[in-house]
């Protein structure tokens, strides 16, 4: 048997695109803490982060840069709570995926749009209210 059935065995597809996308927004958020070079791959996985650019050294590059360290450390834990199949990792996923879409709206009606944040965190909000991800996570009922 193959490592990838075994792991679709063992999860169902929504929670492995999930813990993929709280991985993937974890890398983004790193890149964009770290201030990568804006060009060619690194660059388009820092802009895809969810938060834009702030001047440095203002009030409000500050609260960004804690607002993306506590956005960090929750994708980092909703990928090791989804990898053990923890209830509360299906909690903070929807918790994040929200904050963060709500961020996105905004720096949409700014006219700064993270499209790429959005279509992640939209597509983690559709598998998250899938039946068989919240059953595999506990955090549903098997009632129709």
């Amino acid at each position: 048997m193959s490592a990838v059935s075994s792991l679709r065995q063992r999860y169902p597809l929504g929670v492995i695109v999930v813990g993929a996308i709280a991985f993937f927004r974890s890398i983004t958020i790193v890149a964009d803490i770290t201030e990568v070079q804006r060009d060619g791959i690194a660059g388009w996985i820092a802009n895809s982060g969810p938060l834009p650019d702030m001047p440095p050294g203002t009030d409000v590059h500050l609260i960004a840069l804690g607002l993306l360290w506590g956005l960090l450390i929750a994708s980092v834990l909703v990928v090791v709570g989804l990898a053990l199949g923890m209830r509360w990792a299906w909690v903070l996923a929807i918790i994040t995926s929200g904050v963060i879409l709500a961020l996105d709206l905004g720096w949409w009606f700014a006219g700064d749009p993270r499209h790429a944040s959005m279509l992640m965190n939209s597509i983690a909000v559709f598998y998250l209210n899938q039946r068989d991800v919240r059953l595999a996570l506990r955090g549903g009922s098997s009632e129709p």
